[in-house]
């Protein structure tokens, strides 16, 4: 088994396929809280939609810093770690929510998703700026 760098191509189009992100924020007792969450990569910065109240925010309002683990459970093991800072923002972008249900949901299902969340649910923009990214595949 052999383990390499993703291409800059490589990583790119990893990113847009619809992988959960797991996110890793800090508690405040210091012990790592990881979430499974929907991301969206727009070349520079992952963008997750959370609803405000939930643990991982309260952490990010806390302590910004935060990890992305992005991988597969297939073969050949493709992945992605992100270390970066968050940032909280109320303003968003519906398309935002739009494009991330079509992507993890599929056309057909992912519009009326987004119809129904985007009237019933709350969210906050969180937007990792990225410090640190580690991509690899392993191949035989």
């Amino acid at each position: 088994l052999m383990v390499r760098p993703m291409t800059p191509d490589e990583r790119e189009a990893f990113l847009q396929e619809p992988y959960l992100a797991i996110v890793a924020t800090l508690g405040p007792d210091g012990v790592p809280h990881l979430t499974p969450v929907w991301h969206h990569f727009d070349g520079r910065r992952f963008m997750l939609l959370c609803e405000p109240f939930a643990v991982k925010v309260r952490n990010m309002k806390r302590d910004r810093r935060v990890s992305l683990c992005i991988s597969t459970d297939d073969e050949p093991a493709r992945y992605v770690l992100v270390q970066g800072t968050a940032t909280l923002s109320d303003d968003w972008d519906p398309e935002l929510l739009r494009a991330m249900s079509l992507r993890y949901v599929g056309a057909e299902k992912g519009e009326r998703y987004f119809e129904r969340t985007y009237k019933e649910v709350r969210f906050s923009l969180v937007t990792v700026t990225p410090s640190k990214v580690i991509s690899r595949v392993e191949e035989e």
